[in-house]
Formats: structure tokens, sequence, C-alpha cells
């Protein structure tokens, strides 16, 4: 009875997991809100200062640069450090650049990973939308980058 259990219940069981977890996956992710974008942009910002120590660099991989509202997309940030010094994950903060700004790093942690972000399905509304991403290294230097997200209107 055992060696059934084992050789063709568990099998099942954790091929059904596994398609379960895919699935999950593939759902688009909401990273901002039609409540979110409704609130007022912030005001253009001074030219930002230069650290005096190099952090970690970011880019923004084939992450298009335009949408189309309610179609999900690929976000895909690549983390590129500096002298070798890895980015600590857990000090990746995302953020939507409104007034007040909005701390959507919890939307997209399962996704972050030293190399960077890769989150296959994401969903943002119509508008231009700017993400400030915020990285710091094992060696507490920070870098930031920012991406303007433009998504046009059903049609």
């Amino acid at each position: 009875m055992k060696s059934v259990l084992i050789r063709h219940i568990l099998p099942a069981v954790l091929a059904a997991a596994a398609m379960l977890t895919a699935a999950q996956a593939a759902d688009p992710i909401p990273l901002i809100t039609r409540e979110e974008a409704g609130l007022p942009a912030p005001p253009k910002a001074p030219a930002s200062t230069r650290n005096l120590t190099r952090g970690p660099g970011i880019d923004t991989l084939p992450t298009p640069d335009k949408g189309v509202d309610g179609k999900p997309f690929r976000l895909s940030v690549r983390f590129l450090p500096a002298n070798g010094v890895p980015i600590d994950p857990a000090t990746v903060r995302v953020f939507y650049r409104r007034q007040p700004p909005i701390d959507i790093t919890e939307r997209i942690k399962p996704f972050i990973t030293p190399a960077g972000i890769e989150a296959p399905s994401v969903v943002v509304p119509s508008g231009s939308h700017i993400l400030e991403i915020e990285a710091t290294d094992k060696e507490g230097r920070i870098g930031r980058r920012q991406l303007t997200l433009t998504v046009a209107p059903t049609q």
C-alpha cells in the first residue's frame, strides 16, 4: 500500500501543486492601480547630485516603454554591481512617483533577486507613469534609476 502511494499518488499531487504555482505566476500583477494613477504628479525634481562613492547601476532590459491599458507586459530590470559588490535584494525599493510617492515594492517582491527584477506579467493603467528603483549593495552604496512607462488607452 505504501509503495502504491509513493509511486502513483505522490507524483500526481506534486504535479498538481507545480501547475497551481505556475498558474499563479502567470496571473498579471497590478503594478499600479487606477486610483493611484489618478493622484497628482510630483513636481519636477531638480537634477540629482552625485554620490561620492559609486553605487550599483540599474538597467531596464527589454521592458517596453509603451503599452496598452489592460494588456500585461514583462517588467525586467538588471542590477549592475559596482566593483563586484553584489546587491542585497532585501534593500531594493520601487516607488511610484506621485504626490505622495507610493511604495510598490511589496507587489513585486517575489520577483526581486540579487541579479534584478523579473516580473513576467504586470498590468498598468493608461497614462504616463514614473517608477523609481533603488538598490543598495552589500557595502551600503545606493543606486537609483527612473523608468517611465507610457500606456495607451484600450482601443
